[in-house]
């Protein structure tokens, strides 16, 4: 029997060095079309495509596809962007001209660790900003500030909402921000100040309040350059809504260059792409300031998700009464709440072993017998013994 074990563990032990060996070495296939015949140009293009496309197969071992799909844009500008410093070393198989086309195939060593951890950075706030919520308004202080309805304050609206939303933050929605709107409007309060917009946040269980404002000027041509540039300047402040407290205030100036005749449609279309890059860029460096603060404050914890099986609507109802007098909670999401299945999404700053002890004892001081079947990362799973 001992023998038999040895031996299993040796096939075993086999199996994970082949595995590894298997991991170290990923094909990524590569091509660029060769314009005005400059093939050093589409060389270099179709190297960076072979391993970017190794990087992507990466990618693929700690992804699925779904999960690929829904945050391509995150990937593309974060990880495929610099697919060359997830390499450690590659091997060069194929490197050849095709009629216009030049083709590379690679052998590379990606380091999975390091696309592990980069996925993991970009998922923090996911995982620990506590499910907190946001609201993003227009509040123009400066004279010369842009109104709300200009096209550029429109599409860097957006794109300031996206960042944040793809930085794990639960955005007070459009629809609900533009009910807001007209109400105030309604009451002749339109120009509403910043304690108004705090009580509104408060009414509205937001946690966070991002107020933001944009101006637009242009730098004039001279006699050497036919350009214009269309700049914008933006400044971010951001409040907690629950102890008014001022977070960060930043800002972001951009310009856009363009021949481009000012107040014409190319004109606010250059202003547009400015305001955009000034937003994403002030967004960044506020999104950081604010995760600073509240890992300061102590008040940033993990995502679970929770599973709980074959229990009644009553067990059910005392479970989740249990969990939201847990401490460290924050908050929670019913995901699936069905006949013998409940699935939701916990956020609380207590450690993983140390909740689910928690757990257990919570539902069994209210009568509630529960058992551990599946701990998977932050995934907990628990059935009725």
């Amino acid at each position: 029997m001992k023998k038999n074990l040895r031996t299993s563990g040796l096939i075993i032990l086999l199996i994970l060095c082949f595995a590894s060996v298997a991991l170290a070495g990923t094909i990524g296939k590569g091509r660029a079309t060769i314009f005005n015949n400059n093939e050093g140009s589409a060389k270099s293009q179709a190297t960076r495509n072979a391993l970017r496309n190794a990087v992507e197969k990466g990618v693929g071992l700690l992804l699925n596809s779904q999960t690929v799909v829904k945050n391509w844009a995150v990937l593309r500008d974060e990880v495929y962007s610099s697919a060359q410093g997830f390499v450690k070393n590659y091997k060069v198989l194929r490197d050849e001209r095709q009629g216009d086309v030049w083709f590379v195939e690679v052998d590379a060593e990606v380091a999975t660790v390091s696309i592990e951890n980069k996925l993991q950075e970009l998922r923090i706030l996911h995982q620990k900003m506590g499910n907190k919520r946001l609201m993003v308004i227009y509040h123009p202080l400066h004279p010369n500030a842009l109104e709300e309805t200009h096209s550029s304050v429109l599409s860097t609206f957006t794109a300031i909402q996206t960042e944040f939303n793809q930085a794990g933050f639960r955005i007070f929605d459009q629809q609900s921000l533009d009910n807001v709107y007209r109400k105030l409007k309604q009451r002749g309060m339109a120009q509403s100040s910043v304690a108004d917009w705090m009580k509104i946040a408060n009414e509205n269980q937001v946690d966070i309040l991002v107020e933001f404002e944009m101006l637009a000027s242009r730098t004039r041509r001279n006699s050497q350059y036919r350009f214009n540039a269309a700049k914008v300047n933006i400044r971010m402040r951001v409040h907690n809504v629950s102890t008014g407290r001022l977070i960060s205030n930043r800002q972001s100036e951009q310009k856009q260059f363009t021949s481009a005749r000012v107040g014409s449609f190319d004109w606010e279309s250059d202003l547009s792409k400015a305001g955009i890059r000034a937003g994403e860029t002030v967004t960044k460096d506020t999104i950081s300031q604010v995760v600073n603060y509240y890992k300061m404050i102590g008040d940033i914890g993990n995502s679970y998700f929770i599973v709980f099986k074959n229990f009644i609507e009553d067990e059910e109802d005392s479970i989740l009464d249990a969990l939201e007098n847990l401490d460290g909670f924050q908050s929670l999401s019913e995901l699936k709440n069905t006949p013998n299945l409940l699935e939701i999404e916990y956020f609380s700053n207590m450690e993983k072993s140390r909740l689910r002890r928690k757990i257990r004892q919570a539902c069994k001081r209210k009568g509630i017998r529960i058992q551990s079947k599946e701990i998977v990362g932050n995934r907990f799973v628990f059935v009725k013994p």
